[in-house]
This record gives structure tokens, C-alpha cells and sequence, in this order.
């Protein structure tokens, strides 16, 4: 697809959002936005519209190909595996939104609710955030304690420790603690 050229009903009702440095046009739930900060998303122009492509996954959900519908938030939460230290958080939060559509798209990277009637979704529960509905392009991010995204794509490093040195040669000492040189 080379764009999302003459955007059908479906895709022309939804808000698509994109990196600041562009790339494919997404739902604000969609599983490769999960590192990116909230503040780095941007709305889709028309421009954006017209020339980039849609994400395949967000396609699908758009047209309902492959979501799976739940009677209830927690058979999701229990469907996808969400952490159940961030459960109970999840729903407090559940708790202050309307909605009566529960559901999981094909790639079962978060649960989201909403109405079935083309309105933006209410909120995406992924599994260390929640993103709420509040307006016209505007979501709020709740992180819940464990969730550790933020910053970019890929495994967190720890810190790297530093080296200890040899107080007499100066060298650095290996994982024994005891110089090589000296001792």
C-alpha cells in the first residue's frame, strides 16, 4: 500500500498518529508506538494521509480483521496476560471511563475499550500503561509502577559499573580483585 490513498470510511473516522520523525501512520494504541513518549506522537495531516503508509496491524484493526471481543476487562487482561501486579490499577482507571466494547486486535498487544460506533477508543490498556481519552488528539498516559519504556526500542541496559583500580600500578583490576601486576 502507498499511503493510504482515498482513505475509506473506516480509516478516514480514525485519528492517526506518527513518530516526530515520520514513518507509518498508526492508532494511538498500536504496539510499535508502545516506546515512543507520549509527547514524541503527532497527529497524521492530510499530507501525512495521503503519503505515508498505514501500519498493516493497525489496518487490520481498523477494519476489524482479527480483533477479538471480551465480555469483560479483566477475561482481556487474563487473555493477554497482563501483568497482574498492574491489574487492580488498571481497574480503578477502568472504573472512571465509559465504554461497553472491550476488545483485542490481531497482534494482542493491548485491550482496548470504546464504543462501536467510530468514536476514538476510550482508552489502549497496554502492559505497563494505560492511555486515556481526555479529547481531540489527546491522551493521557498513565505509567503503572513496573513499567520500564520510555526512551527508544530494545532491551534496558544496567549501568555500567566502575572499574576498580589498583591502588599501587594503577591498572584496572579484573573480577578476582586482585592485580594481575602486583600481587
Amino acid at each position: 500500500m502507498s499511503g493510504v490513498v482515498g482513505d475509506d470510511g473506516p480509516v478516514a473516522r480514525v485519528t492517526l498518529y506518527r513518530t516526530a520523525s515520520g514513518g507509518r501512520l498508526h492508532l494511538r494504541g498500536c504496539s510499535h508506538l508502545t516506546w515512543t513518549a507520549a509527547d514524541k506522537l503527532v497527529e497524521a495531516t492530510q499530507t501525512d494521509r495521503a503519503e505515508a503508509e498505514l501500519c498493516t496491524a493497525c489496518d487490520d484493526e481498523i477494519h476489524g480483521r482479527g480483533r477479538t471481543l471480551f465480555v469483560s476487562l479483566d477475561s482481556a487482561f487474563e487473555a493477554l496476560n497482563l501483568p497482574v501486579a498492574n491489574r487492580a490499577r488498571m481497574r480503578e482507571i477502568a472504573a472512571l471511563i465509559d465504554f461497553d466494547v472491550v476488545w483485542a486486535p490481531a497482534s494482542r498487544s493491548y485491550v482496548g475499550v470504546g464504543f462501536d460506533d467510530g468514536r476514538p477508543a476510550a482508552a489502549y490498556f497496554n502492559r505497563g500503561f494505560v492511555d486515556v481519552y481526555r479529547g481531540a488528539n489527546d491522551y493521557e498516559r498513565t505509567e503503572m509502577s513496573n513499567f520500564g519504556g520510555g526512551g527508544g526500542a530494545g532491551a534496558r541496559r544496567a549501568p555500567e559499573r566502575e572499574a576498580a583500580m589498583c591502588p599501587s600500578c594503577s591498572m584496572q583490576l579484573p573480577a578476582a580483585g586482585t592485580c594481575d601486576y602486583c600481587d
